[in-house]
């Protein structure tokens, strides 16, 4: 019998000039399509709380989210692997499960599939979490959902990779507020 297995997925939201943020990690309204979303986002975005098992984020996510009135609204109702070097006094606002992972960003993955079972492991918090994964070999697949503006000075997405990263075009669609495109990571 075959055991069915998620994929670890890059899942973020960029600038067309490939920011996660603004220079002083200003979200910049790229997230307004997710939460927010239009009809022909809608979709999308159940398809993505529908197919995760547990997400990695990093401390500076985390922390982000923890001054911003937490992760009350939180829609990933999974464990969230928050990569650290500490476990923070007062937990954030919410009924999110945190677990924080101090040995490293392969453990984080390592703990993040075993939790998600059959269903994927999104890498969704920090562009370090991201390049990190990336320069790891974590990654099978890339999401990234490009909305229509450019960022000056911005935190960018694909920095710091240590290499090149082969992909393979997988998927495209667009809508009026983002674009969908998905990769899959070749080995």
């Amino acid at each position: 019998m075959e055991v069915s297995v998620g994929k670890v997925v890059l899942d973020m939201t960029m600038s067309v000039n490939g920011c996660v943020a603004g220079p002083e990690d200003e979200p910049e309204g790229l997230h307004d399509w997710f939460f927010s979303p239009s009809p022909e986002n809608q979709a999308m975005v159940q398809r993505q709380v529908d197919a995760i098992g547990a997400m990695v984020m990093g401390r500076r996510t985390y922390d982000m989210g923890a001054s911003q009135g937490g992760f009350v609204d939180n829609p990933f109702k999974v464990e969230h692997f928050i990569v650290s070097h500490d476990t923070p006094d007062e937990l954030a606002k919410g009924d999110t499960s945190f677990i924080f992972v101090s040995d490293g960003v392969e453990s984080a993955v390592r703990q993040a599939k075993a939790a998600a079972g059959d269903k994927d492991v999104v890498v969704g918090g920090g562009a370090q979490i991201a390049q990190q994964c990336l320069a790891a070999g974590l990654v099978d697949e890339i999401r990234v959902a490009v909305r229509p503006v450019l960022i000056d000075n911005g935190l960018r997405l694909f920095d710091n990779l240590a290499g090149s990263v082969t992909l393979e075009s997988i998927d495209a669609l667009h809508t009026p507020e983002v674009t969908h495109l998905s990769y899959r990571v070749v080995r």
